[in-house]
């Protein structure tokens, strides 16, 4: 076991939990008017700490956020055409695969800067400057202002652009899914090199790569033709973070071959002592499955959170990822999730 260190809770729920609890909308509004945002925000936190102010969480009165995010894949497919929805109980969504039909090659002849000057980046652009009339130098968009670039990985999003014809792709054409690939890479390039050019900010030096659909492939798929696209990536920037939020156990070895990876997000089901081992220096950032949280007894959430902690105890920091609760996840729940990360750092990384 390594040294002594506390574990971090990262909490997040759904909208729809406070939806529930709170009445709250959410809506366009929620992504696309700053002072609507906030006071939703505000809400949120003061429930937070209503009902779980004992463990450090919300704030009696809390302060809005001035850095507004988007899923990056989103904003992708929305600069190709995916329909935009905003559901009053949930977070933003883009529906459609606006790439399913295309051919690497038209693909390739698309015009990455046109997607940096679609009007959806105009809308940031336009929300970014408020932000700035309302909280100064501390506006933000997607963390760029503080040096970091927030992205889904090519593989990933090109999957939600094309859907399940890339898998074909991957298998038939594996060079063609290098050059699709390579033309998302020049879109999220353009993108946040407009952004950049829009709020002063120098260029950054964390890359953040979000591999949502990375457990759906197999070891010798992802080393061959995936891997190569995030190393390339990851070079390219002082340090990296990675997330994969399947199970990943079969892919725990390659994810250590990226380089500069200093944290990383593994889901449910993933061998989290095995990447411990394959990734002795990377701090682990476990996913706790919303599902359990949602069903399990206490006694489940109580076992499964000490089993988390027990095979991430050798990293150098853990940090548990308690997100996407949904609106039915009994508070009590999360409260035993708190209780046992407490009991753990109160017995120095351990338990009885």
């Amino acid at each position: 076991m390594g040294s002594a260190r506390s574990v971090e809770v990262s909490l997040n729920f759904m909208p729809s939990f406070y939806h529930k609890h709170l009445g709250v909308t959410y809506g366009e509004a929620y992504y696309f008017e700053p002072r609507y945002r906030a006071e939703v925000d505000r809400a949120e936190n003061r429930f937070l700490h209503e009902v779980l102010g004992r463990f450090g969480v919300g704030s009696p009165d809390p302060q809005p956020s001035a850095t507004l995010f988007i899923q990056p894949i989103d904003l992708v497919k929305l600069t190709q055409g995916a329909e935009l929805r905003c559901p009053a109980d949930a977070t933003l969504e883009t529906w459609g695969h606006p790439w399913a039909d295309l051919t690497p090659g038209q693909v390739e002849a698309l015009d990455a800067q046109t997607a940096a000057r679609h009007p959806v980046i105009d809308a940031l652009v336009r929300q970014y400057h408020e932000l700035r009339s309302l909280y100064g130098d501390r506006a933000d968009v997607f963390g760029i202002r503080a040096g970091g670039m927030c992205i889904h990985t090519p593989y990933t999003t090109a999957h939600q652009l094309c859907g399940e014809s890339l898998f074909y792709l991957l298998m038939d054409d594996p060079d063609g899914a290098r050059r699709v690939f390579a033309k998302v890479w020049d879109i999220y390039r353009a993108i946040f090199a407009r952004l950049a050019r829009e709020t002063g900010a120098a260029a950054p030096r964390r890359l953040h790569l979000g591999d949502c659909s990375a457990s759906l492939l197999s070891a010798d798929v992802y080393r061959s033709v995936v891997l190569p696209v995030n190393q390339s990536l990851a070079a390219g920037f002082a340090e990296a973070s990675y997330h994969s939020c399947g199970a990943s156990s079969h892919l725990v070895d390659a994810f250590a071959a990226i380089p500069g990876v200093t944290s990383i997000e593994l889901g449910p089901g993933t061998d989290l002592a095995a990447a411990v081992e394959s990734m002795p220096s990377v701090a682990m950032r476990p996913l706790l499955d919303p599902v359990l949280m949602r069903n399990a007894p206490l006694t489940g959430v109580e076992d499964t959170v000490t089993g988390i902690l027990r095979a991430t105890a050798a990293a150098p920091a853990t940090t548990l990822c308690a997100w996407s609760f949904d609106r039915e996840t009994p508070v009590c729940n999360v409260e035993a999730m708190y209780e046992t990360v407490e009991a753990w750092n109160a017995a120095g990384g351990s338990v009885a």
